[in-house]
């Protein structure tokens, strides 16, 4: 909640230069929620547009709603007091973000935390039962939470979150076969780099390089329980859904987004700016700014 009174003229004077249908700019927000379920006092927000968009905020009962801007000029009869603006999931970030949640890192080593290496920087946090190896950096207010294993040669940057019962730099899935059909492991002497401004879901393995390292680009967010395979460069603010995999040395550029459930063969590129649709199993290279889906997948139109 926030620390003090918040009103409507304060949230949208926040928001820039936007327009707005105002009914009382004094009136107290005390809250957020979604488009349905909100209540007086709340502030919600309608990234749905035309008919469908401003029916839904006829309906809601906020006393404030953040709305594309198509949608200035069609909700005569409205209840509540209308903010119109590009991106309105956006704009409700910054909103609660501001005025009603703080991020309140953590900091300091959890007694039953096990830290070999002595390059930690100031703000760290290190939670319950986690492991950080030998030669493993931990930059300024970057949190590790519980049960994490950060194997050696593992650099961290600063403003990073990884979540419980995440692996980083286990030795990847590399054999060879001799001449007699024995599997003869590949040494892993690589290591993992992770960026500014990351964030790593819980229950994900990240493994380290054969050679050089695994690398994770400034921004990017992976959600719960994806496999990022040995020597993956992924490029700045990716962004990679729950269950996918990620095969050996593949090649992610910047602001790419990855769906649920997705699957890329060892080896391929996928271009800056692409979209691989939920479930896709990628078996060769992706071009820039498009958008790619099925089994295999197939680009099916640009991406801007």
């Amino acid at each position: 909640m926030p620390e003090r009174n918040v009103t409507v003229a304060e949230i949208i004077s926040m928001l820039g230069d936007v327009q707005a249908t105002v009914l009382d700019p004094r009136e107290v927000i005390t809250g957020f929620g979604s488009l349905r379920e909100s209540e007086r006092h709340d502030v919600a927000f309608c990234s749905y547009v035309g008919d469908a968009g401003a029916d839904l905020v006829r309906s809601s009962k906020a006393s404030l709603i953040i709305c594309h801007q198509s949608l200035c000029g069609e909700l005569s009869g409205a209840e509540s007091s209308i903010v119109f603006v590009k991106n309105p999931r956006l704009a409700f970030i910054n909103c609660v973000r501001k005025f009603f949640h703080r991020d309140e890192a953590p900091a300091g080593i959890h007694p039953t935390a096990v830290v070999e290496s002595e390059h930690v920087e100031r703000g760290a946090y290190i939670g319950p039962h986690a492991y950080v190896g030998r030669n493993v950096t931990i930059g300024r207010n970057s949190a590790i939470h519980g049960n994490v294993v950060l194997y050696d040669n593992v650099r961290v940057g600063r403003n990073v979150t990884i979540n419980a019962n995440t692996v980083v730099g286990k030795d990847g899935f590399g054999f060879e076969r001799d001449d007699q059909e024995t599997l003869v492991r590949f040494p892993h002497v690589g290591g993992v780099r992770i960026h500014d401004h990351v964030e790593i879901g819980a229950n994900v393995t990240i493994d380290r390089g054969t050679i050089h390292d695994t690398v994770i680009g400034r921004g990017s967010k992976i959600d719960n329980l994806v496999h990022v395979a040995h020597n993956v460069k992924i490029g700045k603010n990716c962004s990679i859904v729950a269950n996918s995999f990620i095969g050996g040395s593949c090649i992610i550029g910047d602001n790419v987004s990855i769906a649920m459930t997705v699957t890329l063969r060892e080896g391929i590129r996928i271009g800056g700016g692409s979209l691989i649709g939920m479930g896709s199993v990628v078996t060769g290279d992706i071009p820039e700014h498009v958008v790619a889906y099925g089994s295999p997948a197939r680009v099916v139109r640009n991406h801007t």
